[in-house]
């Protein structure tokens, strides 16, 4: 079942659309995805991910690099009014799935830049470990499945070629939490975040983010 719901910014006329799909599998599971495709103007996004991250040299990379270009926050996140000079703005997600050192501390800051100070900092961050993707600002949503009476949760989020990620978002539901610290340290790098390619049907995609978590609740319960 998909359902729309639309809104509009009333200061710019600008509309956001948002996604509800709600399905029910054979065996009870519910899955659930918030998407949005948002109308917004001059704003790009950057998501670094991966497993034990180099937090400390991003940290000074954004405080040499990014602090000093960073807003205020804007009054219209869609229609955003930037500083003289800047071509955008970056907002920046940082995933680790490790979970002990999960970090999204720069998610909400807004970096007014030109394209030369957004390719500086790409050539310097991807030196360091971790994938550095630049997503797409209008589609960002999250992808829910309920197991057991259990609701698991995850940010989803594009990249500009079409492919979907998925990464595990904690602090919804304690249970959630609990199960998915103590099955990840036992799966694969590789297994703690989701791919899907550009021609991945919506079927296909909750079908294997319902079988993740599960290969993830699985491995929490083998003996070490």
């Amino acid at each position: 079942m998909l359902e729309q719901v639309s809104s509009k910014a009333a200061s710019v006329g600008v509309e956001a659309v948002f996604f509800c799909i709600i399905h029910m599998e054979n065996n009870g599971s519910i899955i659930l995805m918030y998407w949005g495709e948002f109308y917004v103007k001059n704003r790009k996004f950057l998501v670094t991910y991966g497993y034990n991250l180099d937090h400390s040299n991003i940290d000074h990379l954004v405080s040499d690099r990014l602090s000093r270009h960073k807003g205020w926050i804007q009054k219209d996140y869609f229609d955003p009014v930037l500083h003289q000079g800047a071509a955008f703005i970056l907002n920046y997600q940082i995933i680790d799935t490790n979970v002990a050192r999960v970090s999204q501390r720069y998610y909400l800051d807004d970096y007014h830049v030109t394209e030369a100070q957004l390719q500086g900092f790409l050539y310097s961050l991807n030196k360091l470990k971790g994938t550095h993707v630049l997503c797409n600002p209008t589609k960002q949503g999250h992808h829910w499945t309920v197991i057991d009476e259990i609701e698991y949760s995850c940010y989803a989020y594009q990249t500009l070629d079409g492919r979907d990620l998925r990464f595990i978002e904690y602090n919804n539901d304690t249970r959630a939490d609990a199960n998915m610290k103590k099955g990840i340290p036992r799966i694969p790098e590789h297994q703690r975040y989701l791919t899907f390619p550009s021609d991945c049907s919506q079927e296909e995609k909750d079908r294997r983010l319902t079988d993740w978590f599960k290969g993830i609740i699985e491995a929490g319960r083998q003996q070490p």
